[in-house]
């Protein structure tokens, strides 16, 4: 059968055109979303703080400690994504979200790709959408640096499903899959413990900010 590229013989010089200043594209598993997180800081007192959010109740994951974030929708890059949602979850002008830097991309654990942003909020007087989020805090840096986190690790096994071809790889049912490793760190606090995705990306945060502070 013959094939395009073997008959088309500018096929080489149309590669090149169109692979022209692209960048990586990340390959996700099947189901995984792109998220982005905004991490934002507030100054109040001459302190600066960190602020998170409870979520609601009446969504997923309800109760749990996290930053503003979400889904990338369509047509969005990962900054629009985080701005947009701490916007919707802090009901807040554009104009008082200040971004500073793009921070962290990491793998959640159901493989999602995220992008977490660090940024200051301006003239903030404690919003947040009550559809989402069950209310707000802030902890000072001091405060988070004083803790200690509890750290802990977790080993996620891969499992071929029953239909899986062993007969198609080396040594069928006896190959040696490699496993997920993931390191999760628990900051207790008086308002309940901030762990998971956002443990991760606090504990990775508060490590640039104290670098940061040691160079002011």
């Amino acid at each position: 059968m013959d094939h395009y590229f073997d008959t088309n013989k500018n096929m080489r010089d149309s590669i090149t055109k169109m692979a022209l200043g692209r960048d990586f594209e990340h390959i996700l598993p099947p189901g995984a979303i792109r998220a982005a997180v905004f991490m934002p800081l507030v100054e109040a007192d001459g302190k600066l703080s960190l602020l998170f959010e409870v979520r609601s109740k009446l969504i997923g994951q309800a109760g749990e400690v996290c930053f503003p974030g979400g889904r990338i929708e369509e047509g969005e890059t990962p900054l629009d994504a985080a701005v947009r949602e701490a916007m919707e979850e802090l009901e807040l002008e554009r104009k008082n979200i200040e971004v500073t830097a793009p921070m962290f991309r990491l793998t959640g654990p159901a493989g999602a790709d995220i992008f977490a942003y660090l940024g200051f909020l301006n003239n903030y007087k404690g919003t947040y959408s009550k559809d989402e989020t069950e209310y707000v805090f802030t902890l000072t840096i001091e405060e988070l640096l004083d803790i200690e986190p509890i750290t802990s690790g977790a080993t996620f096994v891969q499992t071929p499903g029953e239909d899986f071809p062993y007969d198609l790889i080396p040594n069928g049912r006896n190959y040696h899959w490699a496993n997920i490793k993931r390191e999760y760190y628990f900051y207790k606090t008086k308002y309940g413990i901030i762990w998971g995705m956002t443990g991760q990306l606090l504990y990775h945060l508060l490590g640039f900010l104290k670098n940061a502070g040691e160079h002011a």
